[in-house]
């Protein structure tokens, strides 16, 4: 790939001034690259270092929600307390972790049940982006890009 392709390949960067509108087109196109996929093809591991593409799509959302929403929202509850054990993945700090090698062998949640775990920290996403102030509130702001980007290298697992 020549240095043209090749920065057309790279993810946007993030403006904080359209950060909700950022916000959906990174998650949407994590979900687009899943959208050719069986239900079957979500669960897949395909060897002990790479995570299925469920495994990418809850642990990108647990991101969100631990990071963001239960520090800066207030009256957050998390969508499933199991989720935080199962989706984290090297943050010691935050708690233990399901192992990588054995991400495969998950068939709960189901595929349906991330993505609605998706639409639900989405949605309260949507909620704490609409009070954040990006010149007033810049550690948030710097946070969910953080984020988005965490998002984006999770899309070019998902494309390996």
């Amino acid at each position: 790939m020549n240095a043209p392709d090749r920065a057309r390949a790279l993810p946007q960067a993030i403006d904080p001034s359209t950060l909700d509108a950022s916000y959906r087109a990174v998650r949407g196109a994590t979900t687009g690259l899943c959208t050719p996929l069986a239900i079957e093809d979500y669960v897949i591991q395909s060897a002990p270092e790479c995570s299925p593409a469920k495994w990418h799509l809850a642990h990108t959302t647990w991101f969100f929600e631990n990071f963001l929403l239960a520090p800066l929202l207030p009256g957050y509850r998390a969508f499933h307390p199991q989720y935080g054990y199962l989706f984290n993945s090297y943050y010691e700090t935050v708690g233990t972790f399901f192992p990588r090698p054995l991400r495969g062998l998950l068939s709960r949640p189901t595929v349906e049940d991330v993505y609605r775990y998706r639409a639900h920290v989405d949605a309260h996403i949507g909620e704490l982006l609409a009070r954040l102030d990006p010149k007033h509130d810049a550690q948030a702001v710097s946070r969910v890009v953080l984020g988005l980007h965490h998002e984006q290298q999770h899309q070019e697992l998902l494309l390996t």
